[in-house]
């Protein structure tokens, strides 16, 4: 089991492995000096030709084996955890940096769960395949042909003998491979499944407690933790009857060598030192193989977690297009154009509306008439619509991706608060802003009362702004879009976490500071559009 493509996406590990199986070869070669050098000196013991000078030679001889043969294992191991942490760390960039460069439509092509699975735990499985197996399986390949050369001089029946038993063991890996990769790819897909739903209970763990559907999602998570359960144990049980297998063999070899080069010195075909060296080394034409097994089965959970790599990898991109907006020119139309989730249902069919340069157009309806999918489509997170939707006159597949992002500001309906300080918050949006500025936009977005008594800018913010109320994060994302200060701002029910008052006063910032901005609001609350322009109503996926 070798995978080019997967050795390929980390070159840099290359060196790290080659120097792996050197070490563990030298380590070999001073194993094989050892029982040799042992074996001639007891040879010549019997023989009564041993003094005390041999006997120095000897203990010198074994010790430097013994010291190298140690500093080299201990070193290979070292090579081997590199290995895989410069795996590791190659894998997940490039996992990130494809799921960047599928922008905000990542989310129609990969689930975020898959996506963090993978790209964690998955990456975590193939430390296994970088950092013990590739190694093993070269040095395996090695080893035997090694030991080959060193002993065949000594009993070559016995030499030939191990090597010809040694594919045995490889032999077995092939007939389970097939097995294999069917059980893994079984339980990372179970696996996979119940990491979904966890994260699924866990995000909307404050719903199911309100409509006290927790015991019944609980029953679903101990289904699907059962199942998970049930393909572990399938593959234990493979994994077991393999080693099994392989262990057969192994020991097996090593007997027939053994008996082989036994026979010889019985029959006065070979020396007391080849005997005995052949002996003490016939397993180690095995144990590498043996060694190989073992990390095999470990190995395939990572080709099964870079098989979902591969999908993710594999997609195709966006058409990243040429084209730049004029920001005097942020005017939008769509024309003709629909959408749908699941390929069978359409949300939007046939919407045609325009927002002229410099307009604010409001967009109403119930929930669920397709408002937020109109909005995705506009800000790029909703990429697989129909028909045609263009901004200052140019269609919005043609716009470059960089252009896109200086052009539009999106305020969704749940802004995201990182981890930091509120500084660090509002500098995603401008990181040159200075303080006055800041404080601007807070009290544009009636923020900077609270900000003052919180402990000012640098006032620590949670994770996923927890210490904030819900219309809190909510005025800090529309800070963050008055500091971006883009040409066409596109907000999804932007002020539905906040109170009447509140929302009056933001809105009264929006539409005077809009300075020749396209605004562009979706709201279900009649209020917050009554100072557009004009608005539009999406009905069943219809604009009227």
């Amino acid at each position: 089991m070798f995978d080019k493509r997967l050795l390929s996406m980390v070159p840099g590990a290359v060196k790290f492995i080659v120097a792996d199986v050197a070490l563990q070869w030298v380590a070999l070669a001073c194993n094989i000096a050892l029982f040799v050098v042992i074996g001639l000196f007891l040879q010549a013991t019997l023989e009564g030709a041993a003094d005390a000078s041999m006997a120095i030679g000897v203990i010198a001889v074994s010790a430097a084996a013994i010291v190298v043969r140690m500093v080299c294992q201990t070193a290979a191991q070292r090579m081997g955890r590199k290995a895989a942490s410069c795996a590791k760390c190659s894998i997940r960039q490039q996992v990130y940096d494809k799921l960047a460069a599928l922008g905000p439509a990542y989310s129609e092509t990969v689930a975020t769960a898959v996506a963090v699975q993978v790209s964690v735990e998955g990456t975590e499985q193939l430390e296994s395949y970088f950092g013990q197996y590739l190694p093993q399986l070269f040095y395996a390949l090695l080893a035997p042909l090694t030991l080959f050369v060193a002993l065949s001089p000594l009993s070559l029946p016995a030499a030939v003998a191990l090597l010809v038993c040694v594919p045995l063991i490889p032999a077995s890996i092939v007939c389970v491979q097939k097995i294999a990769r069917r059980t893994m790819r079984n339980y990372w897909g179970s696996y996979t499944d119940l990491g979904s739903m966890f994260l699924e209970a866990i995000q909307g763990l404050t719903t199911l407690k309100i409509y006290s559907a927790d015991a019944r999602k609980h029953e679903e998570m101990n289904g699907a933790a059962e199942s998970f359960r049930k393909a572990t144990m399938r593959l234990l049980t493979m994994q077991l009857n393999s080693i099994t297998v392989m262990d057969l063999f192994a020991f097996g070899g090593a007997a027939v060598g053994m008996i082989a080069v036994l026979w010889q010195f019985s029959c006065g075909a070979a020396t007391f030192a080849a005997a005995f060296s052949i002996v003490f080394l016939s397993s180690e034409f095995f144990i590498p193989m043996r060694t190989l097994g073992s990390f095999f089965h470990t190995a395939m959970g990572g080709m099964a977690a870079a098989e979902k790599m591969y999908a993710i990898l594999d997609a195709p991109l966006p058409v990243d297009g040429a084209c730049e907006v004029d920001p005097h020119d942020a005017r939008v139309e769509c024309r003709g154009v629909g959408y749908s989730y699941d390929g069978k249902r359409q949300v939007l069919e046939g919407v045609d509306f325009s927002a002229p340069c410099g307009s604010f157009i409001g967009v109403t309806g119930e929930s669920g008439s397709g408002k937020s999918t109109l909005a995705g489509i506009l800000s790029g997170a909703n990429a697989r619509y129909a028909g045609e939707v263009s901004i200052g006159g140019i269609d919005l597949r043609d716009i470059s991706a960089e252009s896109l992002r200086k052009t539009i500001t999106t305020v969704p309906f749940s802004s995201y608060v990182f981890k930091g300080t509120l500084r660090s918050n509002l500098l995603l949006a401008k990181p040159d802003a200075g303080d006055e500025e800041l404080w601007g936009v807070l009290a544009k977005c009636r923020l900077a009362g609270f900000v003052r008594e919180s402990g000012g800018l640098d006032m620590e913010i949670a994770a996923e702004g927890a210490n904030l109320s819900g219309g809190q994060r909510q005025r800090l994302g529309l800070a963050r879009m008055f500091l971006h200060d883009a040409p066409f701002v596109l907000l999804d029910e932007p002020t539905s976490n906040l109170d009447a008052l509140n929302e009056a006063a933001v809105l009264r910032a929006l539409a005077g500071n809009r300075a020749g901005k396209t605004v562009l609001l979706v709201s279900h609350r009649p209020s917050a559009t009554a100072i557009a322009d004009a608005t539009y109503s999406v009905e069943h996926g219809r604009v009227s």
